[in-house]
């Protein structure tokens, strides 16, 4: 989807906002630096994003350099209210810079906001369209669904795929980008089913899904619905193999799953000597500052709170868009944080399966 094809709705909106921002031009003068979190109140993963990013900050607020401030916004409502969030998180609140949820449409309506206003965007949407926006002064820190998929279908042998996956814009966007990584890697996905995330007719779902004879069945949702989807099909009999993105790695989907979670197989980063000390110290300075374990998410959200600092503290007076694009690598809780031309993760993914609640590789593939 590129950067100028919006639906008309969403040109309202954008209208909207560059209201916002003429009426904002003489915002507060301010001595910290202030980054934005956009969290719809919807997004599944909220207290993930909100949690990490605050660790993000206060970690960067222990070392030298400008305090850092964080604003979170984002509410509910009408077509646009989440765009207007967004830039009012610019006009109002003084931010330098924005974080975007893993939401799509949350993420393209901040970049609306970013190519206006030349706020840096870092993104935690796994969407491709996202780095196609045209927006230059953005990055993603997550992988790209074709990146993680692309390690699911070269290291499971299944003859019979199934994914089941949101329905609307983001299934959509899902589906384009599983497609393409099952066509590189010589793969079919027989079936994508679309599920709204309130579904609540489970049973009719499994008989759907074990209609199709899979042997293996990507659950590429929320952890709360693939969690509680995947214990369903174990209970109705289905024996073949689990497998979804990387933020299944979370207690949503362990709670719901329970023993179903047993064999679930995901991506994760492959970790150098020095990088999986950052991972440990981020994992154990979380555990200490929230009482429970870290998701993807919440390690994704620090890191891009982390860069966006970064980024500001170094371009000091400089217009930060100026920075872009990034040609450093910094050291995160995610691995390295680099990045291509286009803004898109440079990282090194292996397959990993749960055994025993915990993740463990399960070969040493990993993509180039």
């Amino acid at each position: 989807m590129s950067f100028n094809a919006r639906p008309a709705v969403i040109a309202f909106t954008v209208m909207t906002i560059v209201a916002c921002l003429h009426a904002g031009e003489t915002s507060q003068e301010n001595t910290n630096l202030v980054i934005g979190l956009l969290v719809p109140p919807e997004e599944p993963s909220a207290a993930s994003l909100r949690d990490g990013a605050t660790l993000g900050v206060e970690q960067a607020n222990q070392s030298t350099g400008t305090h850092v401030s964080l604003v979170i916004r984002g509410r509910a409502g009408q077509w646009g209210a989440d765009g207007v969030e967004a830039a009012r998180m610019v006009t109002d609140d003084g931010a330098l810079g924005l974080i975007a949820p893993p939401d799509g449409a949350a993420t393209h309506l901040v970049l609306q906001v970013s190519g206006r206003t030349a706020v840096p965007v870092i993104s935690l949407c796994a969407d491709s369209s996202v780095s196609q926006t045209g927006v230059p002064w953005m990055v993603r820190i997550v992988p790209r669904t074709v990146d993680e998929a692309k390690i699911l279908f070269a290291g499971i042998h299944a003859s019979h795929w199934i994914a089941v996956i949101p329905d609307g814009r983001a299934g959509r966007e899902v589906a384009r980008d599983l497609k393409e990584a099952a066509t590189n890697n010589g793969c079919v996905i027989e079936k994508m089913i679309e599920v709204n995330l309130s579904f609540t007719n489970t049973a009719r779902l499994c008989k759907q899904i074990l209609a199709n004879q899979p042997d293996a069945v990507l659950l590429w949702l929320d952890a709360a619905n693939a969690g509680k989807l995947a214990k369903a099909l174990r209970a109705a009999g289905f024996t073949g193999t689990f497998a979804g993105p990387s933020r299944l790695q979370a207690a949503e989907f362990a709670g719901a799953a329970g023993d179903a979670m047993e064999g679930l197989q995901v991506p994760g980063p492959i970790f150098e000597k020095d990088v999986m000390t950052v991972f440990q110290n981020f994992t154990s300075t979380f555990r200490t500052r929230f009482g429970h374990e870290p998701d993807p998410t919440a390690a994704a959200a620090c890191d891009a709170a982390a860069l966006l600092i970064h980024v500001l503290r170094q371009t000091g007076d400089r217009p930060a868009h100026e920075a872009f694009p990034l040609r450093f690598s910094l050291g995160g809780a995610t691995g390295i944080l680099a990045f291509d031309s286009q803004g898109n993760r440079k990282l090194k993914l292996q397959l990993l399966e749960a055994h025993g609640g915990q993740f463990v590789p399960n070969a040493p593939k990993a993509n180039p």
